[in-house]
């Protein structure tokens, strides 16, 4: 057998997450809320010999409470409305490569179901709102990241006996010498843009 037999055809990794994040809403209670048509999964890259730990990032298209402009030092700002298939989206989730696709399976999964959690039980394109001086992630990470250790072991369990473990399984070196054409979706950090 040569080496082209063993190489699959291309693989979307946005398309792939997004549907693991599917499976998590339906298995998932805590998730159960979010609306998979309103968030958008991307890709983006890491700088080149970065160190420190970023694999993922949930942007919320929204202020606080789900507002759509905010003032801030006595001036007026909206985010722009970004769209998916003629649907106004209310939260953009990036994974970063290759950090987050070096990750094991069982980290690849915190890291989404960190991800999530950011989001607003509300899904008003606000963050989830942990403490009023720290709002992401309350006083500590490890706090946070407990709040859903159950359903991760739960979610871990399930996830093996799916086609998805291998795609967990795969690091990014796995991804460009399986595949013929490795794709994702990358979009820009929206800015929030000052009302006149």
């Amino acid at each position: 057998m040569n080496q082209k037999t063993l190489i699959h055809d291309s693989i979307d990794l946005t398309d792939v997450l997004t549907l693991i994040i599917q499976e998590i809403s339906i298995h998932v209670q805590l998730f159960s809320f979010l609306d998979l048509s309103r968030i958008t999964v991307c890709i983006a890259s890491n700088r080149k010999n970065s160190r420190g730990g970023i694999y993922g990032k949930l942007v919320p298209l929204f202020f606080e409470g789900g507002a759509e402009q905010v003032t801030y030092r006595g001036r007026r700002y909206k985010m722009p409305p970004v769209k998916r298939d003629e649907v106004r989206q209310k939260y953009l989730i990036f994974f970063y490569m290759t950090k987050f696709f070096d990750l094991d399976a069982r980290e690849k999964l915190r890291v989404i179901f960190h991800e999530l959690y950011h989001i607003n039980p509300d899904f008003n394109g606000d963050i989830r709102r942990m403490s009023k001086g720290k709002a992401a992630h309350g006083h500590s990470r490890k706090d946070f990241d407990n709040h859903f250790e159950n359903e991760l072991n739960e979610f871990f369990a399930y996830i093996q006996e799916t086609p998805y473990r291998k795609f967990l399984e795969l690091t990014s070196r796995d991804f460009f010498t399986s595949f013929s054409k490795v794709k994702g979706r990358r979009m820009k950090l929206p800015k929030p843009l000052l009302v006149s």
